[in-house]
């Protein structure tokens, strides 16, 4: 069960109705007035998880004099005032993220008032709001639970006059207006929606009349609308919301009706381009139905079909997308084309809830697997060509600063996930704090940094033997005998504590093939599921002999 716990320095009206289209992700609990802090340090212990979502306000935080105060220190003292009074203010939320791990918690500050109203202050309330999103960013790099509700740009976006109303807040201590309660709700449910729904890792786009104004085959390269005046400056800044979004770890591909030569014919010539071809994963261009293009697109970029959210200016292409794919994620563009770029800029589904360093690697990752299959096409041999790809693995305990990408691994892995468990950051933590092991193993080779792409999760048993529960390897590092030279450095770790019997869980789906092959390939025997474990739906258990278990590929790990 999840709760979603709203609390903050101010009266958050518990019956507004705003606060039900958050209960599309949990139970929703309103804290009463000002007591943020007691919610956050006195949490249920029968809730798995709570979702704590924190408001405040600085005037609720420093008092009016406290901010006058501060402006007439010198700086270096208003700076020592404001970094040690932000610092209390993150205390407790560090506090309840090493006690409940599991949890998430979502927090967000800014003033009702304008800066003006402070006589000599707003470079004060400038320098708490600063230190607020330096120290805040700190703590997210040690727990990725945390996250910045940015109230700034929520206030920015519709305005005090809208969000704020005093006479709510003299007659009922809420200083939120009804309508600024119903857009702060609307703000927070996509940060919730990031939380628990994984992102897509595929931007899938039209070229004609989606990524400039016209068809490329007709007008030519000169004339079509790309530029920075009128309707060229609209599809100019969709093509920046694109390569936003690749800057952020999502790959672009192109899926169009359209001779391949007139395409990059655009690309490589046309001045108001700002795209490029390196920013492009994967094409299908061709005259085949779109959803054929995006088939071999998920295959070429070995993703599921699931994986893709599809950008596209035509309601028929759309049409015969969703009856043909329906796994593919179709964007239904507005009517309205001046408001292209910012909802590209704001499409929940590719949002996803961190970015991790290991996700600025993927694109690097997809462009070097593309140059690693033109070298295995050219050698033929498949032994010759992994000598050729000089890899080099190892594999690292979680801690505080691979948690995120552990989460990650977790929830969006498919293809090859023996049990295809769905973990949290803290229930990993959890684990390996409770008698479990969990690693994280990276990959490299002569064409990029992978970097960490695999989970293992391993949990005693009650016969001393170990259980393998999670084995989980990003799909784009498939094909190199990676899930053998991580099972070999289990295996070698088991066997120097004395454990020789290695028990595997295997639940069966439709979109994990590669791990089932995998597991074939192991001298495995089926057995009755371990006493004390309460086996998941069509969970089944095989045991490995670790003694006599003899891997292949370990030969091309130069540093095996």
């Amino acid at each position: 069960m999840t709760t979603i716990h709203l609390s903050g320095s101010s009266f958050l009206m518990p019956g507004n109705l705003a606060w039900r289209s958050l209960a599309a992700h949990g139970e929703v609990q309103v804290a009463p007035h000002g007591q943020w802090l007691q919610a956050l340090m006195n949490p249920s212990k029968e809730i798995v998880s709570h979702t704590h979502i924190i408001i405040w306000l600085w005037e609720d935080l420093v008092t009016t004099q406290t901010l006058i105060a501060w402006g007439s220190l010198a700086e270096e003292d208003q700076l020592l005032a404001v970094v040690t009074f932000v610092e209390s203010l993150c205390q407790p939320l560090l506090q309840h993220l090493q006690l409940r791990p599991q949890d998430h918690l979502l927090v967000g500050v800014c003033s009702r008032s304008p800066a003006s109203v402070f006589g000599s202050a707003p470079s004060v309330l400038t320098r708490l709001a600063r230190e607020f999103e330096r120290q805040l960013a700190h703590l997210r790099l040690q727990h990725p639970g945390l996250d910045d509700l940015h109230l700034p740009l929520w206030l920015q976006e519709h305005g005090r006059s809208h969000c704020f109303d005093s006479r709510n807040l003299y007659l009922m201590s809420c200083p939120f207006s009804m309508a600024g309660l119903a857009s702060l709700a609307a703000w927070i449910d996509p940060l919730l929606r990031r939380l628990y729904c994984p992102a897509h890792k595929v931007l899938v786009l039209d070229c004609d009349n989606t990524l400039w104004g016209g068809v490329v085959g007709e007008d030519g390269v000169s004339g079509v609308l790309l530029g920075q005046d009128g309707m060229g400056r609209l599809y100019q800044a969709f093509q920046q919301a694109a390569h936003y979004w690749h800057e952020r770890g999502i790959m672009l591909a192109l899926c169009s009706k359209n001779l391949a030569d007139d395409v990059w014919r655009l690309f490589d010539e046309h001045q108001g381009m700002v795209l490029e071809r390196h920013h492009i994963a994967a094409a299908e261009i061709g005259w085949e139905p779109k959803s054929q293009g995006l088939r071999r697109l998920a295959e070429r970029l070995n993703v599921g079909l699931d994986s893709l959210i599809f950008w596209d200016d035509s309601e028929l292409e759309r049409a015969e997308v969703r009856a043909n794919c329906p796994e593919v994620m179709v964007v239904v563009p507005s009517t309205e084309i001046w408001e292209w770029p910012d909802a590209l800029m704001t499409q929940p589904e590719l949002c996803s809830r961190h970015q991790s360093h290991d996700d600025s690697l993927r694109q690097y990752s997809y462009q070097a697997q593309a140059q690693a299959n033109v070298v295995r096409q050219q050698l033929g041999d498949e032994h010759a060509f992994l000598r050729q790809l000089e890899l080099q693995a190892s594999w690292q305990p979680l801690s505080p600063s691979n948690q995120l990408r552990a989460e990650q691994l977790s929830q969006k892995t498919n293809q090859f996930n023996l049990s295809a468990r769905r973990y949290q950051a803290g229930e990993l933590v959890r684990l390996a704090t409770e008698g479990g092991e969990v690693w994280l193993a990276s990959l490299q080779d002569k064409f990029a940094e992978h970097g960490m792409t695999a989970l293992l999760v391993v949990r005693p048993l009650d016969d001393g033997s170990v259980l393998l529960d999670t084995l989980a390897i990003s799909c784009r590092v498939l094909g190199r005998g990676f899930e053998y030279w991580l099972l070999e450095q289990l295996a070698a770790r088991l066997r120097s504590q004395g454990i020789s019997q290695l028990v595997v869980s295997l639940v069966s789906t439709d979109r994990n093939r590669p791990a089932q092959d995998f597991l074939a390939t192991l001298p495995a025997r089926p057995i009755t599921t371990p006493a004390g474990l309460v086996p998941l739906v069509d969970e089944v258990f095989l045991s490995l002999d670790l003694l006599s278990l003899s891997l292949p590929f370990l030969e091309f790990y130069v540093n095996e």
